[in-house]
């Protein structure tokens, strides 16, 4: 108690304080600062904490475990979830940190990213308790969660190459204009979402959401915008959801209206196992053009992706999707086949990398009037993305990524090459 009663004038007197402690009883700050926690001097404690200069990274991250728990009996959860968010930048590993990011996010209104968070501690060996308790917090916030808003803003830099200089058109050779040679813009992608998923009866759930993107360069041709909404409902399981419903869509492209699009979609998400999760998506749209009605038809897609994390700082993604066009003029018709696959790992010092790869084909219906055969393109992707989860500002963390695309096509001005870099800001942990 003599300690303490030393300490009842920290805020006024941090400095004076901390050198006659040490002369004292020889405490180290941290000490004293989980002395004052202890006797339940929350802001004595935050105070003194806050003037506290770490000498080592153990150090660093204790005061920010002591600092982020204070703030969450004090009633300031979103200040504790960026302690708890500095110290995985540091440690990705810690699964009781996780934990407590996922409680404060939750106290703090933030579920999806609550969710998120209980979702990667559970692919740890959690203690069977544990795990019985991070799941009924699971289920807890999705049958509460009526709410959930998304934005994003990239920078995107992108240099595009036809892979020839001309084409043969019946025998003839023709040779491609300017427009068509290598090329080089940056632009800005905006993409935004918000939905609404109010409480029906029981284990229902409506869904009402709505979102927007826009890919927008200094050459108007390259422009895209999209937008749609979706209303539906949404069955609760046990480990997951089904959901189902009506979506309408709107693509403008060179700043032109391109096409209309309305049908049904249905998705179904799945949690096999604690490290595993599965998520199907099934969409089904009547496409209206509204330049070229031979490109009028019904777009059939199933797009499943299954999620294996090895733990809190590696994961993998396999995601393979299924394609099918119909169109009044059958050279527009299509069949897509693709497979994609993502691999992340969490480094040290707050870095995260995560490499992707794809292939896909897609053949056309018909023979090309203008060409004389029929068009087959086969698509190959690669990209890198590097994420600085230790620098943060307010809440976002910056990342940069580099892809490269190259599409060979038995049409020649369809073969291209095209590379990338993108910079933006995420709030993933």
């Amino acid at each position: 108690m003599l300690v303490i009663a030393m300490l009842v004038g920290i805020r006024a007197h941090a400095e004076p304080a901390r050198d006659v402690m040490r002369a004292a009883v020889n405490l180290s700050d941290l000490e004293t600062g989980r002395l004052l926690l202890r006797a339940g001097r929350l802001e004595h404690a935050h105070a003194f904490l806050e003037q506290t200069e770490p000498d080592s990274e153990e150090e660093r991250i204790e005061r920010l475990f002591l600092l982020g728990s204070i703030e969450l009996r004090l009633g300031m959860p979103k200040k504790a979830a960026e302690r708890f968010a500095a110290i995985l930048a540091l440690r990705p590993g810690l699964t009781r940190v996780r934990l407590e990011l996922a409680r404060a996010y939750h106290l703090a209104g933030l579920d999806d990213r609550a969710r998120d968070s209980l979702r990667l501690s559970l692919a740890d060996e959690l203690p069977s308790s544990v795990e019985a308790a991070v799941e009924a917090f699971l289920d807890r916030i999705d049958a509460g969660r009526r709410t959930s808003v998304s934005f994003a803003v990239n920078v995107l830099p992108e240099t595009r190459y036809p892979e020839r200089e001309s084409v043969l058109i019946g025998g003839v050779p023709f040779r491609l204009d300017e427009d068509a040679r290598a090329s080089s813009g940056t632009g800005l992608f905006l993409s935004g979402g918000a939905s609404f998923t109010p409480r029906l009866r029981g284990p229902l759930r409506g869904v009402f959401a709505a979102s927007a993107a826009a890919k927008v360069y200094e050459r108007s041709s390259w422009n895209e915008t999209t937008a749609s909404g979706e209303v539906g409902v949404a069955r609760l399981l046990d480990r997951g959801s089904v959901s189902g419903g009506v979506r309408l869509g709107r693509v403008w492209t060179g700043g032109d209206p391109e096409r209309t699009t309305l049908g049904p979609w249905a998705r179904i998400g799945w949690r096999p196992s604690n490290s595993t999760h599965l998520d199907v998506a099934l969409n089904a749209d009547r496409r209206r053009h509204d330049t070229t009605g031979a490109r009028d038809g019904w777009r059939l897609a199933a797009s499943p992706r299954l999620v294996y994390a090895g733990g809190t700082r590696s994961s993998f993604a396999i995601e393979p999707v299924i394609e099918k066009v119909s169109a009044r003029g059958r050279h527009h018709a299509s069949q897509l086949w693709g497979l994609g696959a993502r691999v992340s790992r969490g480094l040290k010092k707050g870095l995260d990398v995560t490499l992707g790869a794809s292939v896909h084909v897609k053949r056309h219906g018909g023979t090309d009037p203008l060409f004389g055969t029929r068009r087959v393109d086969r698509n190959h992707q690669v990209s890198v993305r590097l994420l600085y989860r230790s620098v943060r500002l307010l809440g976002f963390a910056p990342y940069f990524g580099y892809s490269l695309e190259r599409n060979r096509s038995t049409i020649p001005i369809r073969e291209y090459r095209t590379q990338g870099v993108v910079a933006g800001i995420s709030r993933a942990l």
